[in-house]
């Protein structure tokens, strides 16, 4: 499913003239949204759409390790009609919170481990959200049931950010994750970020997964973001006790070129790794890609 998106999103970039296909594809996917908005609501006035569509084709090298391609996807969708009741998503979800998004050895099993979610959620007023839906592996459909809790407590300046995600799906069972997160505000254009999770999963061998990291967010405007960033990674599961598996250190850098539509991001780092000895490994990662949006 994800590289049938991608590919059918990327299309804009093989035509001829780029700005009047992406105009079309653009007009296309606003059409569709809308008319799908209007029939889940049964409401036909004109309202406003807000949506933000990303693909793109990325490359990640690193010493020890293959050099991978894959393609990704990021959608982040409002249907206003329909979220007046129950809001729809369509989300990436990550089977880790590592830079991986795997506990295993190899940073291919990034592309065999990042699956979908769909369905409906419910919002209460006391910050918790209620969903339902399908988490979509490949092709095989996996019901789940989650609540999601969030709070911001602020100071002056800065302010905590805190919550847990319950998730229960009938194959994978239980999936919690806690987090906490303090975050700073420097100035208009740079936030440090201090970012700690606690992820457990029932399957396939209970496992724990620990994240700290340090960030710092600096933008300039809406389309430049530079995100250095310190982090490590702690695991542990019924085979294997609370180990640290990794340090990380790098930044990313995204901007968009040639069209404020298009976009690439650059991506070293270094890490030490457990499965070599915490020797130095030199990893890069490099994207370009596209964004339908509407605001």
């Amino acid at each position: 499913m994800r590289y049938f998106l991608s590919i059918l999103l990327c299309l804009p970039l093989l035509g001829f003239d780029i700005d009047r296909l992406y105009d079309s594809t653009l007009s296309t996917i606003a059409t569709t949204l809308e008319q799908t908005d209007i029939y889940l609501s049964d409401d036909n006035r004109s309202i406003k759409q807000r949506f933000n569509i990303a693909t793109s084709l990325e490359m990640v090298t690193e010493t020890y390790q293959p050099t991978l391609f894959r393609f990704n996807v990021r959608a982040n969708i409002e249907l206003p009609r329909t979220q007046k009741k129950l809001h729809l998503f369509l989300q990436d979800f990550e089977k880790s919170n590592s830079i991986d998004k795997t506990y295993a050895k190899n940073i291919e099993d990034s592309i065999q481990n990042t699956s979908y979610l769909f369905g409906l959620q419910y919002l209460t007023r006391s910050n918790i959200a209620y969903r339902a839906g399908l988490r979509f592996r490949k092709v095989t459909p996996d019901p789940f049931l989650s609540a999601r809790w969030s709070k911001t407590h602020y100071f002056k300046d800065s302010w905590i950010y805190f919550g847990d995600k319950l998730y229960y799906y009938v194959r994978h069972k239980w999936d919690n994750t806690l987090f906490a997160h303090y975050q700073y505000k420097l100035n208009d254009q740079a936030l440090f970020s201090l970012e700690n999770s606690y992820r457990y999963e029932k399957r396939p061998n209970e496992e724990n997964q620990y994240v700290h990291a340090l960030k710092l967010y600096l933008s300039r405007g809406r389309y430049e973001l530079l995100v250095p960033r310190a982090e490590i990674y702690l695991h542990s599961n019924n085979d294997s006790s609370y180990k640290l598996h990794y340090y990380f250190a790098g930044f990313s850098y995204r901007n968009v070129f040639f069209r404020n539509w298009l976009f690439y991001e650059i991506a070293p780092a270094v890490l030490w790794r457990i499965e070599n000895n915490f020797r130095p490994s030199y990893r890069l990662g490099v994207s370009v890609g596209i964004t339908f949006e509407k605001n």
